[in-house]
């Protein structure tokens, strides 16, 4: 499940695509384990989600930064929680945070299902095709993609985040009559 922050799975993905080639693995049994791990890894992440997320919210100093993100998520899982489960699967930064997200927002386990099965399902077919056919030469450049992706991705959380923090901070009356530390 966090794996895919130190290793993305894309290149394990073609590089098992890569073997069962160079094997005579079938291909099809290949995307089935693939997809198998692949939606397992997510119920694990959006089990973990439903069980601590919404605890998390109501405890302390971490309770008031976490509910308005958790109440944002929420509307937002509501509006578009199927699509965002299945865009993030194939973006490396989100697949092992969203599952989390959508459990922590409560976005319902068959809702979320029905979105991550056939997104795993796509991606495992997709990556391990990609080995099977192209082989070695394109396990180099799935590893240089998907890690811009995943750079991309955290870039723009970075700067969202940044974004609604100065929004808030000036907002915030208290915030522009306080002196500061003296």
């Amino acid at each position: 499940m966090l794996l895919d922050f130190f290793v993305p799975g894309e290149v394990g993905l073609v590089i098992a695509g890569t073997a069962a080639a160079q094997n005579g693995t079938p291909l099809p049994g290949v995307i089935a384990a693939a997809a198998l791990g692949a939606f397992a890894g997510d119920v694990v992440g959006y089990g973990i989600g439903r069980r601590f997320g919404a605890g998390l919210s109501e405890r302390g100093w971490i309770g008031r930064h976490l509910a308005p993100a958790l109440r944002r998520a929420r509307d937002h899982f509501d509006r578009r929680g199927g699509a965002t489960v299945a865009v993030a699967r194939f973006v490396g930064a989100l697949r092992a945070v969203v599952p989390v997200v959508a459990g922590s927002a409560e976005m319902g386990f068959r809702r979320f299902a029905a979105w991550a099965v056939p997104a795993a399902i796509a991606w495992s077919a997709l990556m391990a095709t990609i080995g099977f056919v192209w082989g070695d030469a394109i396990a180099d450049v799935v590893d240089r993609a998907g890690l811009l992706v995943s750079a991309v991705a955290i870039g723009v959380v970075v700067v969202l985040v940044v974004r609604a923090r100065r929004r808030r901070d000036v907002s915030r009356p208290e915030a522009a009559a306080s002196p500061g530390p003296r």
